[in-house]
């Protein structure tokens, strides 16, 4: 469960930083900060520890040692696979800050640079706006989710399902077959019979609809979702589903149900 596909990552995301005080970060910054848990102050401690066992109560995930890795884990068996989970946060106050600086200018001239910061009267604010997203390209990424399925399956046949706004791209194109939609993106495989049974499946494709973003992976080893991206995207995947625990129970299924149209090897 410790191997990881080659992919080509996005430069920046780290171990490092905290999140913003907003759910869906926050729900994420328990992962990043759980394995401090043990020297944190109590009441950090027994805030992390909570969030822990909510994890465990709403999606069966409990935290897991890998030996000699990085990062914190949580694991359990769904539908007899293996699932290892984890998040990732990059700068996000670093961010935070430079979003505040960009702001205040965008009041204070006007204009283009309002428009760019989305600080005009009725604007969102510069979180997710085209400046932010230019500083993103710069220090990074603040987020990051990935989900391994260990299929157990090692004849399975490559198959790629790229969202067209996925910050973490594979390193070589499969054969194209069909859009699932504009936010789970295309589906890409040598094998017919494996894209034709994940693409026939509505149950599978109406729940990938609800993503955005993301790049999810087939090889002879594992079922991977990778997403990685900013608070204001990360939000609108969350809100698409009924609260941030079932978006990760239905990536979960989303895998298993894959894993499962994996053909026979010959």
């Amino acid at each position: 469960m410790t191997r990881q596909r080659s992919v080509c990552t996005p430069a920046g995301i780290g171990s490092t930083g905290v999140g913003r005080a907003v759910a869906a970060t926050a729900a994420v910054a328990v992962m990043a900060t759980a394995a401090l848990a043990a020297v944190a102050p109590p009441a950090d401690q027994d805030r992390v520890e909570q969030q822990l066992r909510d994890f465990e109560t709403n999606t069966g995930l409990v935290l897991t040692e890998i030996p000699e890795t990085d990062g914190t884990y949580l694991a359990k068996k769904h539908r007899g696979y293996e699932v290892l989970f984890t998040t990732q946060m990059g700068d996000v106050w670093g961010r935070y800050f430079a979003r505040i600086a960009m702001g205040e200018i965008g009041r204070e001239v006007g204009g283009v640079l309002a428009f760019l910061t989305r600080s005009y009267e009725y604007g969102t604010g510069p979180a997710g706006s085209i400046l932010d997203r230019l500083l993103a390209r710069a220090i990074g990424q603040p987020l990051g989710i990935m989900v391994y399925l260990s299929h157990a399956k090692p004849g399975a046949p490559r198959l790629d399902i790229v969202s067209g706004s996925s910050t973490v791209k594979p390193e070589e194109e499969l054969p194209k077959w069909e859009r699932i939609g504009f936010g789970p993106g295309t589906v890409y495989s040598p094998n017919a019979q494996f894209a034709r049974a994940v693409l026939d499946d509505k149950e599978l494709t109406d729940r990938l609809k609800k993503l955005r973003g993301q790049y999810i992976a087939v090889d002879g080893e594992l079922a991977a979702f990778i997403w990685s991206g900013q608070e204001t995207d990360f939000s609108a995947m969350i809100r698409a589903h009924d609260d941030y625990y079932d978006m990760i129970n239905s990536i979960i299924e989303s895998l298993a149900d894959i894993a499962d149209h994996i053909p026979e090897s010959r």
